[in-house]
C-alpha cells in the first residue's frame, strides 16, 4: 500500500529559515539557497569534476551524478503545488500518530514572494 494514498512524492528534505528572523532577511536567504540550487542544477557536470578532483566527496563519480541528479533538479529549485501536497500529507500523518498538536499547513509556513515587491514598491 502506498502511504500517501494518491501518488504524492515522498520529500527528502528541505531547508528551513528560522520564523524569528526578520521577514526581509528571510526572504533574502531563501533567494541565495534558491540561487545555490539553480547555480548545481546548470552545473552539474563541473560541480561532480572539481568534487572529484578535490577529493570532496565520499562516492564515485557514477553515484554523485545520481545524487545530483536527485537533490539538484528543476524540481528541487521551487516548490510545485504537488511538493506541497505531499508535505501537507507528511504534516497530516504526524498529526495522526500524536507528533504534532494541531494540524500543519506547509501554506501557513511558506516565506511570502511577493513580500519584497509590496513593501519596496
Amino acid at each position: 500500500m502506498e502511504l500517501s494514498g494518491g501518488g504524492l512524492p515522498l520529500p527528502l528534505g528541505g531547508m528551513g529559515i528560522r520564523r524569528s528572523l526578520p521577514i526581509t532577511r528571510a526572504i533574502a536567504y531563501e533567494e541565495v539557497l534558491t540561487k545555490a540550487v539553480e547555480v548545481a542544477e546548470k552545473n552539474k557536470k563541473i560541480l561532480s569534476k572539481m568534487l572529484i578532483q578535490r577529493d570532496l566527496i565520499r562516492v564515485d563519480a557514477q553515484m554523485l551524478d545520481k545524487y545530483l541528479d536527485m537533490y539538484a533538479n528543476e524540481d528541487s529549485v521551487s516548490m510545485s503545488e504537488v511538493q506541497l501536497k505531499a508535505i501537507d500529507k507528511l504534516f497530516e500523518i504526524g498529526y495522526e500518530h500524536g507528533f504534532y498538536d494541531e494540524k500543519i499547513s506547509v501554506e501557513d509556513f511558506l516565506v511570502p514572494q511577493e513580500y519584497n515587491d509590496y513593501r519596496f514598491a
